[in-house]
């Protein structure tokens, strides 16, 4: 009876260890990420219709006056050739100039020098005040009313205070007028919009795909961009000097962007008292298009592509650049296509080489499957010989702890891709990446493996298996996470994300076994450990044996409290990583 007592209480105990355990883990890991995001760099957002629509890529906005002069500024991203270019004559209200389309506006200067421009945040509700005068139109019809109706900054917030608002927003927006006075509207993180202003007199307000008011709303924060636009606007407004039109065109240079996943269609400088708009086109922003707001109003175009507004040598300028960005994702799928064929290579050739002696197959199999040439070369040297030295049995081990960490992890990237509500969702996108493949790998990598190896029952094999599994988990994600993030970001500069191609899936996964060494390398010194207190797991499947043997939660619970410091370490070394290979 006193046994069974003492099981019931051990029993008892496991789950309770396990959630102070994931309760001490995870908050130690939100700690270390709560001044910036998961994916500082926000790579793996991608703009479905422009800044201002959902899911947007880039765009970077400004206001700055110092003294009498007065500027806004735009940078417009996304992964099209071109954009739209329309004048409003002012039949219903103010005139104005448009860029974007008129079903969803990007850009807007009108005839008193009101400007409008926005950043694409994630999808959040926001108290639609019904109570309030009623406003005809969809979503981006809202910016045109405005700027029709709107002379002053000061107007803009009455309107918004006095009339219906949407009962969701998935950007920011930023008006300025001519007297230099700014306004950001966004949504707050009670539901309500909020109003931030820009300081009276000299000074400056810039926005870009974070929410200013509620910065857990964002794309990216801290943004590079609004960091490198803060700096330059600072260095502006404090020098001696008149502030002029190319210094803000300065700016929107410093943080245009030319990667695959988004580039810089064109660019809008604004003068406003002076009703002046400068526009580049494709970030040639050494070719400027000026154009007097009155003048336009007064003898509007034909509405048509922006680039048809440009001479025709900035027109064959920003061609080139396109084929140039589309030749760069072509070499990215061609990169996915020998990834594809160096992995199969290495799984024919580690069937030849082992076709006389299939001792193992069944864990290393998948494990040069997954991981290719490195899974050959931990054949090479840790599988071949019957009876390895305790190295490369650790070796061995680590091994088969980080293939499905790599798989996983990769996976798991897809999700946060292609699922908005992980991209708007900063807590999901840290389970999906380092929650869900802890808990998938112990569940249909360690389990039925190691129990079909061991002939064991896969329950059992799964409870005895946790500590280890939950441990090695988490040393493999460290290293794997340290190095992968750096090396996607780095991609996404170059490769198209959206729409996600089979080809890119597997450049990321080809990027994230690169990484697999570094974890495997944090693993090695806690399987030497395990080893050398009689433990064995994959060992049984690679050269046989009866039993699988895990530590106990007495002897590695401060394994996994490890594990969540090394895990912690690895994103602020992949932070840091990344902010050393930013532009």
């Amino acid at each position: 009876m006193k046994r069974t007592g003492k099981s019931i209480i051990k029993l008892a105990f496991i789950p309770a260890a396990v959630a102070l355990l994931m309760a001490f883990g995870w908050g130690t890991f939100l700690s270390a990420t709560a001044a910036g995001p998961l994916l500082p760099r926000a790579p793996f957002t991608m703009a479905r219709a422009s800044c201002s629509a959902e899911l947007p890529s880039g765009c970077t906005v400004l206001t700055v006056a110092k003294g009498e002069r007065v500027f806004f500024g735009g940078n417009d991203d996304y992964i099209n050739p071109d954009s739209y270019y329309w004048v409003d004559p002012g039949i219903k209200g103010y005139g104005a100039i448009w860029i974007g389309r008129p079903d969803n506006v990007q850009q807007g200067v009108n005839e008193k020098g009101l400007a409008y421009d926005a950043n694409g945040l994630p999808r959040v509700d926001v108290n639609p005040h019904r109570e309030r005068t009623p406003v005809s139109g969809d979503y981006t019809s809202y910016p045109i009313h405005i700027l029709r109706e709107c002379a002053t900054v000061e107007e803009v917030i009455a309107w918004v205070e006095t009339h219906q608002w949407h009962s969701y927003m998935h950007d920011q927006m930023q008006f300025a007028d001519a007297t230099g006075d700014a306004v950001i509207i966004s949504a707050g993180a009670d539901g309500e919009v909020v109003f931030t202003r820009k300081p009276r007199g000299d000074g400056y307000l810039v926005s870009t795909n974070f929410n200013v008011a509620n910065p857990a709303n964002n794309y990216g924060y801290p943004c590079p961009r609004y960091q490198t636009a803060q700096r330059r606007l600072d260095g502006l407004v404090n020098r001696e000097g008149e502030l002029t039109a190319a210094d803000v065109t300065g700016v929107l240079d410093a943080v245009h962007v030319e990667g695959g996943t988004s580039w810089t269609i064109e660019s809008l400088v604004a003068d406003l008292p002076n009703g002046i708009v400068y526009l580049y086109y494709f970030h040639q922003f050494d070719r400027p298009l000026v154009l007097k707001v009155a003048e336009e109003i007064a003898n509007p175009r034909t509405g048509g592509p922006l680039s048809k507004v440009f001479p025709a040598d900035v027109q064959q300028e920003a061609a080139r650049r396109y084929e140039r960005i589309q030749a760069q994702g072509d070499s990215c799928q061609v990169f996915g296509k020998v990834c594809l064929g160096v992995d199969l290579g290495s799984l024919v050739l580690f069937i030849i080489l082992g076709i006389k002696n299939r001792r193992g197959w069944l864990f290393w199999v998948p494990v040069v499957a997954i991981l290719g040439p490195l899974g050959l070369l931990l054949w090479l040297l840790a599988g071949r010989r019957p009876q390895p030295g305790t190295a490369r049995a650790a070796l061995l081990e680590a091994a088969g702890d980080v293939t499905p960490m790599a798989l996983l992890f990769t996976m798991m990237l897809v999700a946060v891709v292609v699922l908005p509500a992980a991209q708007s969702s900063q807590l999901l996108s840290i389970a999906l990446l380092l929650g869900v493949p802890p808990l998938a790998g112990w569940l249909f990598f360690h389990g039925p493996l190691l129990a079909w190896g061991a002939k064991a029952g896969y329950f059992r094999t799964l409870l005895r298996r946790l500590p280890q599994a939950w441990a090695a988990a988490n040393l493999g994600l460290a290293g794997v996470f340290m190095l992968a993030m750096p090396l996607l970001n780095q991609s996404t500069r170059v490769c198209s994300v959206m729409p996600l191609s089979p080809w890119m899936v597997l450049t990321w996964w080809a990027l994230v076994v690169l990484s697999a060494p570094v974890g495997a390398l944090l693993l090695f010194g806690f399987e030497l450990w395990a080893l050398r207190r009689g433990c064995r797991a994959w060992s049984v499947l690679a050269y046989g044996g009866r039993e699988v043997v895990s530590p106990s939660w007495r002897k590695s619970w401060w394994w996994i409290l490890l594990s969540y410091v090394a895990l912690v370490g690895g994103v602020i070394v992949s932070n840091l990583l990344q902010q050393l290979l930013s532009p």
